[in-house]
C-alpha cells in the first residue's frame, strides 16, 4: 500500500467497528443488507499523516481515520483525467527521454540506450496496444543488446494483461511550471513540457522524500505506472 503524501486526492477505506473510526457517512447500504456494512470510505484530500491517524478533507470537513481501520489507500489525480490525456503525457515524456534508440511497434513506443527507465522502456501508448506486440518488442530489445523493459500506465492496461518481472511503481505528476527537480533523480531528468503551460516528471513511488519534494515543487499525480522486466507470453 501506497502511504499518500498531504496534498493527494485519495480514498480510504476503513473498518467500521475500529475504535475511534468515522460513523458511515451513507444513510442506508445501497443495496439493503440484513445486517450493517462492514466497511466504509472516505474521499478527499490529506490534510495530514502521522503513525496513528490520516485526516482527510472532504469538502471543507476534516476527517481523522485511525490506522488500524485502515484496510485500503487508493491515490486519486486531483481532476478527471481522461486516458486519452494519459497516452498524451505519455506520449511527451517518451519524446523528451534521453534514449539513443527510438521506435513504434504496432502502437507501443520503444526506447533504448537512455539513463532512466523510461529511457529504456517500451510503453503501450495506442488505444488497445495488443500484447501480440510482445514477441517482436522483445526482438527488438535483442538486437540492441540491451534488456527490454515495459513501462505500464495503470489505467491503460487491464491487470494481467502484459506480464512483467521485478515491477515498480512510479508516478507521473504534472505542473504549470517547469520547477526545478529536486529530489528527483535518477528516476526522471527534467521536467518535460507536456502541453500548453503543463510539465511532467517521473518519480519513485517509493521515494517519499521525491514525492514530497515534488509536490512541494506544485506538481500533482495524473497517473501512475508500473515498470518492470518485460516477460515473453
Amino acid at each position: 500500500m501506497i502511504d499518500p503524501t498531504v496534498g493527494d486526492r485519495i480514498v480510504v477505506r476503513y473498518r467500521l467497528d475500529q475504535s475511534g473510526a468515522p460513523s458511515d457517512w451513507r444513510t442506508a447500504p445501497n443495496p439493503a443488507l440484513p445486517t450493517g456494512p462492514s466497511q466504509s470510505d472516505v474521499t478527499g484530500v490529506l490534510a495530514l499523516s502521522d503513525e496513528q491517524s490520516l485526516k482527510v478533507d472532504r469538502d471543507g470537513e476534516v476527517v481523522s481515520i485511525p490506522r488500524a481501520a485502515i484496510t485500503s489507500i487508493r491515490l486519486l489525480s486531483r481532476r478527471v483525467v481522461r486516458n486519452s490525456e494519459i497516452r498524451d503525457v505519455e506520449r511527451a515524456l517518451c519524446a523528451g527521454c534521453d534514449a539513443t534508440h527510438r521506435g513504434e511497434i504496432d502502437g507501443w513506443l520503444v526506447s533504448a540506450g537512455g539513463s532512466t527507465l523510461r529511457g529504456r522502456s517500451a510503453v503501450p501508448v495506442e488505444f488497445n496496444a495488443p500484447s501480440a506486440a510482445v514477441a517482436e518488442i522483445l526482438d527488438w530489445y535483442a538486437d540492441l543488446d540491451e534488456p527490454a523493459l515495459a513501462l505500464l500506465p495503470d489505467r491503460l492496461v487491464r491487470p494481467g494483461r502484459i506480464a512483467v518481472d521485478d515491477a515498480q511503481a512510479l508516478e507521473v505528476l504534472v505542473a504549470a511550471a517547469p520547477a526545478p527537480p529536486v529530489g528527483l533523480a535518477p528516476v526522471g531528468l527534467a521536467p518535460v513540457r507536456v502541453g500548453d503551460a503543463l510539465w511532467a516528471v517521473d518519480v519513485d513511488a517509493a521515494d517519499e522524500k521525491a514525492r514530497a519534494a515534488a509536490r512541494a515543487a506544485g506538481y500533482e499525480l495524473h497517473h501512475t505506472v508500473t515498470v518492470g522486466d518485460l516477460v515473453e507470453p
